[in-house]
């Protein structure tokens, strides 16, 4: 299509180049007016390489080394598609079965509560407790309507009576409702599950073994991703990791194949500006060169 001094400008590098446009760039060029126009483009940035090559700025030491760090990026590009075959159905299957906790689970909340023990059979007892945990209901709910949001919590280490988590406020942690049913009965459960927004505090709830107040903490939302739902995110998953072990092993078999030699000794009277007074990168961070 045009030659250069002595470079040819082919229709295949002009339609490289075009196809390196966005389609609605590409747009612009169908009639021969704006392909000339194009073409007039390629001509003068051809002619700004020839210039800066006959300046000879292709063997400055900045232009090196720009031309390393891309030939660095195609290199490792050509290397993660080598090592690119997608996972089959078996390794798929495989990876979601071993990890089926991170694709079906089911909600849960984080609660803390007050007990009160009171054993079924004890009607005198269970009439104490439950005239108690009514007037610490009242209580707590006075003093949490301030700024103050901790009084629940202070009031569990006070008088809760489940040695197990009246030192951490009352706080059980998150808990499925199948988990709060088996370790507490099915109505504490309930009012767990019951409460709508974090810090909300619920109802006396009356079970088998006593008397419980209940404040919301946190909720976590169910998963229930099927198969061929988590497949594509899981096939990018696997795909990452094998190229990253793909890269370490290349990079491992150049090393294992050169000759390197590292001094330490200059090393350590490399002086680096403010290295002194920089805060230390986080743990695993590392460097870009």
């Amino acid at each position: 299509m045009a030659v250069v001094n002595d470079r040819t400008l082919s229709s295949q590098d002009v339609k490289a180049r075009l196809e390196e446009q966005p389609p609605f760039i590409r747009s612009r060029y169908a009639t021969l007016e704006k392909k000339k126009e194009f073409l007039d483009n390629l001509i003068r940035f051809e002619l700004l390489v020839q210039e800066a090559r006959r300046q000879e700025l292709d063997k400055d030491p900045e232009i090196q080394a720009t031309l390393e760090k891309v030939m660095v990026q195609k290199l490792l590009r050509k290397q993660q598609e080598a090592s690119a075959a997608t996972p089959g159905d078996a390794e798929l299957r495989k990876y979601y079965d071993e990890h089926l906790s991170e694709f079906v689970r089911p909600e849960r909340v984080r609660l803390s509560h007050i007990f009160l023990e009171a054993p079924q059979g004890d009607a005198g007892k269970r009439a104490q407790a439950r005239a108690a945990a009514v007037k610490l209901l009242s209580e707590v709910k006075a003093q949490e309507v301030g700024a103050s949001k901790s009084a629940f919590e202070m009031t569990a280490t006070q008088q809760s009576q489940d040695n197990a988590t009246k030192a951490a406020g009352g706080d059980l942690g998150f808990r499925t409702r199948d988990e709060l049913t088996q370790s507490w009965g099915a109505a504490l459960a309930d009012a767990a599950f019951g409460l709508k927004t974090v810090s909300e505090i619920g109802q006396v709830v009356e079970t088998e073994k006593g008397f419980h107040l209940v404040k919301l903490l946190g909720r976590q939302l169910g998963v229930d991703l099927p198969f061929d739902q988590a497949r594509a995110r899981i096939e990018s998953r696997l795909l990452s990791e094998r190229r990253a072990r793909s890269m370490e092993e290349f990079v491992g078999g150049l090393k294992a194949k050169a000759k390197i030699e590292v001094k330490e000794d200059v090393l350590e009277q490399l002086k680096i500006e403010g290295a002194e007074t920089s805060p230390a990168l986080p743990a695993g961070a590392a460097a870009q060169p």
